[in-house]
């Protein structure tokens, strides 16, 4: 039986990367191969029965096809955050890793599905390493797909890759994960991602805090995208749970999805935290998030979705949170997201060609 190899940074545990390369691996193993990923925590490995290596000589070992999954592969660093920045350097050297790899087994090669960047398309020796840039033009690197429509641009004009575009593959994420729900409560259920530092009102959080400290009709759950153990500490985090306030931290892809499913509104800075929250229907807003997200939200009708930068919490409690949820998803253009997850499914098909034509 052929073995086909897996890529992504699973390194830092975030519930985007490590639900895109679970996914992949059940995908690809129903149709009949074997899988490793590189990686994989030990834990989520263990729980989704995947094999785990930890080099990428151990990946390519073996293998015609190393399936990279998703993952901001695009995400442009200046060049001075490419040195001072841990995690930005870390990154680099990850493109250095697969280009070496190229070289030392010129049989195998290496797909992009469902990869993102940020829609603009920019001068790559700006932005990324060299290693990135040769990564990207050789020829190993085969054509693949991505998740914005500007970044088809972006892969023919500075790499000459002939990428498509097909909606972000986390659309189908239920096809994948079953959630495992929160137990029921009558209260207003608010889940909270939040980053630190200008990201975050600290006024506003204070006040999130008193709300639930004097009233008991809203919990308040505050989850992290990374697991604890990575010691990223990016995103707010309470120092104190109560009766209202709840830290939710990632620990499985089931269990955030569940943590979402079981909330009313979802209030992110983050693009894959509210995809996923829409693929088990509940709506989210977004809260002093990228460009991408505000992109995302007006395609599908969400304008009324971006909080201005300085909302209060009253305004949000009125506005929003006290709002059915329901209500709230119907707000959205219902038609645009639908076949968004419909278009979801071919990036799958691809995969499945792909893994066919070169496995």
């Amino acid at each position: 039986m052929n073995k086909i190899g897996i890529w992504a940074p699973l390194r830092y545990a975030n519930v985007g990367d490590d639900m895109q390369a679970i996914a992949f691996a059940k995908h690809i193993q129903k149709q009949g191969y074997e899988v490793k990923l590189f990686q994989l925590d030990e834990e989520l490995a263990k729980l989704y029965q995947l094999e785990s290596v930890s080099t990428v000589n151990e990946l390519c070992k073996d293998v015609n096809l190393v399936v990279i999954a998703g993952g901001a592969l695009l995400t442009p660093f200046k060049w001075y955050k490419r040195i001072l920045n841990k995690a930005a350097r870390e990154y680099e050297t990850d493109f250095k890793n697969l280009f070496l790899a190229t070289n030392k087994y010129p049989n195998v090669k290496f797909c992009a599905i469902s990869m993102g960047g940020d829609g603009q398309v920019k001068k790559p020796e700006t932005w990324f390493s060299r290693w990135r840039i040769k990564f990207f033009r050789s020829p190993a690197f085969v054509d693949g797909t991505v998740r914005l429509v500007g970044d088809v641009v972006q892969m023919k004009q500075a790499f000459g890759k002939n990428f498509i575009y097909h909606a972000d593959m986390l659309f189908r994420t239920p096809d994948f994960f079953e959630p495992k729900p929160l137990p029921p409560t009558n209260k207003i259920r608010v889940c909270l991602q939040l980053k630190k530092g200008r990201y975050l009102d600290k006024q506003l959080l204070a006040d999130i805090h008193r709300y639930a400290e004097e009233h008991d009709d809203m919990e308040f759950h505050f989850i992290t995208t990374h697991m604890l153990k990575i010691g990223l500490t990016y995103q707010y985090m309470p120092n104190k749970t109560s009766k209202n306030i709840f830290l939710d931290a990632y620990k499985s892809p089931n269990q955030l999805l569940g943590v979402l499913a079981s909330c009313d509104i979802i209030m992110t800075s983050m693009l894959h935290v509210g995809l996923m929250g829409l693929t088990v229907k509940t709506p989210f807003v977004s809260y002093r998030g990228p460009g991408k997200t505000k992109s995302f939200l007006k395609s599908i009708g969400g304008e009324w979705a971006i909080l201005p930068e300085n909302i209060s919490f009253d305004e949000l409690r009125m506005k929003v949170f006290t709002k059915k949820k329901d209500d709230l998803f119907a707000q959205y253009n219902i038609k645009v997201i639908n076949d968004m997850i419909n278009d979801s499914l071919n990036q799958y098909d691809f995969c499945k060609n792909t893994v066919i034509k070169l496995g």
